[in-house]
């Protein structure tokens, strides 16, 4: 190490020079002993951090992973259970409703479709023995899942028939679009049936969604929800917040169109 001494100065200003450099890089090293601790913090905290997140990214894939495996194939479709507990499915799309119809349609069950170009089919599994309320209710749900809502409509008519009535074949001459159908004999009629719908938590804490005619007693809180005025992801984000759900988990439950709603409980 060389040493420059300055002959102007005395030998206690030349060591006293040299002792204040000293301070000046003992204080540097100590500060930088300091960062180099502080950074060995931080990044221990930071891998702390991703280790955390990688801990709840798997559980939470765990979780959707086991919730997916118990899914029910009807949950696939729109779906409700109607309040004497006969089940109900609805295509969600064109392809939907033609699957419904080839492999879910049984001997049983009645097919519903609003009275209207372009509709979600509605089966009702066990429909031959149904009570009113059931039919009434299903109907309501193929009304809501229909164009009907997305035209701004207040009611539209919805017709049942039995699975021998309904056909992929139609009379000469004629075209079926892709989950269409043609419809041999006397339709049932349900005439001007509501569009609204019912969305909430029930008395389980579950997230469900039901034809209003179902009735409100089947909630523990709920929103009505019919043709309106607002976007279908501000609707299903206003909802989500109130029953502190995500917008995601509302979104399937809210028809093609604009909608309005309000708290029913």
């Amino acid at each position: 190490m060389e040493i420059t001494i300055d002959p102007n100065k005395s030998a206690y200003d030349n060591a006293n020079i040299y002792f204040e450099k000293s301070k000046k890089m003992k204080q540097k090293l100590a500060d930088t002993m300091k960062a180099i601790d502080q950074t060995k913090i931080e990044i221990k905290k930071e891998k702390e951090r991703l280790e955390s997140r990688k801990a709840e990214n798997e559980i939470k894939e765990k979780l959707n992973q086991e919730k997916q495996a118990k899914k029910q194939w009807y949950e696939n479709y729109h779906w409700f259970m109607t309040n004497e507990g006969l089940l109900a499915i609805g295509g969600k799309s064109a392809g939907q409703n033609e699957e419904i119809v080839k492999k879910r349609l049984e001997s049983n069950d009645l097919f519903f479709h609003a009275d209207i170009t372009g509709a979600s089919v509605v089966v009702l599994k066990n429909g031959a023995r149904a009570s009113e309320d059931s039919l009434k209710q299903a109907a309501q749900f193929a009304a809501c899942y229909s164009t009907a809502w997305k035209a701004g409509y207040a009611t539209i008519d919805v017709y049942y028939v039995s699975k021998d009535q309904v056909s992929k074949s139609p009379p000469p001459g004629e075209y079926l679009d892709k989950g269409s159908f043609f419809i041999a004999g006397r339709k049932n009629y349900f005439r001007s049936t509501s569009l609204k719908l019912l969305v909430g938590l029930n008395h389980s804490g579950e997230l469900k969604c039901l034809p209003e005619k179902c009735g409100i007693e089947n909630f523990r809180t709920c929103f009505s929800v019919t043709p309106g005025h607002y976007r279908k992801e501000i609707v299903a984000e206003k909802i989500a917040r109130h029953l502190g759900k995500s917008r995601d988990e509302i979104m399937p439950f809210i028809p093609t169109g604009n909608s309005s709603f309000i708290r029913m409980k």
